[in-house]
């Protein structure tokens, strides 16, 4: 699922279709997510997203956000907003000024077990 996610994490992934892939039932990779990642398989593939969005904010501070959010599969919800401050204590925009004015803070990584733990080095 992991795999599967990381290449196709920017185009419209569904419940149905992840399952699919992996050859279980909704159910079963609903199950399988929160006992291996601690969350459900949609809010995993959110936070893999704003991981995504972060190294791109990071590597092209002047491209407009709209742009950054459709590349990396978000839509610049609430929630994405807020679970992105969860993450790295501070706003999507306030790290993108930082990075554009290269006084970018510390952002703490979660001692968390991430999407990205279950991926292997070469992806």
């Amino acid at each position: 699922m992991a795999a599967y996610i990381a290449e196709h994490y920017a185009s419209t992934l569904r419940m149905a279709d992840l399952a699919r892939h992996c050859h279980v039932s909704v159910r079963t990779l609903q199950n399988v997510c929160h006992a291996h990642c601690g969350e459900p398989p949609l809010k995993a593939l959110r936070r893999f997203r704003l991981q995504q969005l972060q190294r791109e904010v990071n590597r092209r501070p002047w491209t407009p956000m709209r742009q950054l959010y459709l590349a990396c599969g978000l839509t610049g919800s609430l929630a994405d907003r807020d679970l992105f401050l969860e993450m790295y204590g501070i706003t999507i925009r306030e790290h993108q000024e930082a990075c554009r004015s290269k006084l970018l803070p510390e952002v703490a990584v979660l001692p968390c077990r991430t999407l990205e733990a279950f991926l292997p080095e070469s992806a």
